[in-house]
């Protein structure tokens, strides 16, 4: 096969693929549309559980910010203020599908909550932050909770990988490297 022929086969190959997918604006719609469902998913959850989770993402908050400013023993009072507020979420009148999925996040949560509280060591509470910071993703991304901007932030260098965290504040304050590396990170997208 000629160098020609082979261009021209690859060019016809890009073109196919290309026709393919959607235009830009057709896949931002598509991703604008399913938002909006899970949006309109959110408003049906019941008012309690809801106003639940608003609560549960202040003690969250509460704990990144100790957490930020290298305070262990607060570290320890907001994650048993954290893990209090996550077990009493009230689920009644949550659908199946949607209390299925807070049971495994806040089995998460329990979990984790639990090793970061028996633990004075900053940098042991960090570690089991993250996960609870993954749940916490979760719980906004699937019940969109409140009515406010929440970010979603991550830092490039936590143990040799990458570590999100939520934040109610679009400046960076790290968790995970506290006044170390303090605006280490990015906003990823605001939720």
């Amino acid at each position: 096969m000629s160098a020609d022929m082979r261009y021209v086969l690859i060019l016809l190959l890009i073109a196919f693929v290309s026709a393919c997918q959607p235009p830009d604006e057709e896949q931002a719609q598509q991703m604008q549309r399913q938002l909006e469902l899970q949006r309109e998913a959110a408003e049906d959850l019941p008012f309690n559980f809801k106003t639940d989770l608003d609560s549960l993402l202040t003690d969250y908050f509460a704990l990144k910010n100790a957490l930020v400013e290298s305070d262990s023993t607060a570290g320890v009072e907001y994650g048993e203020q954290l893990q209090e507020q996550a077990s009493a979420v009230r689920t009644a009148r949550v659908d199946p599908d949607n209390e299925g999925l807070w049971m495994g996040i806040s089995q998460i949560l329990d979990r984790e909550t639990e090793n970061l509280i028996n633990t004075s060591d900053i940098e042991e509470q960090r570690l089991h932050f993250e996960p609870i910071s993954e749940a916490m993703i979760q719980v906004v991304e699937s019940f969109h909770p409140v009515g406010y901007t929440i970010y979603h932030q991550s830092c490039p260098m936590v143990r040799g990988g990458s570590a999100d965290w939520l934040s109610r504040e679009e400046q960076i304050a790290n968790p995970y490297h506290g006044d170390r590396m303090l605006r280490c990170g990015e906003t990823i997208k605001q939720i």
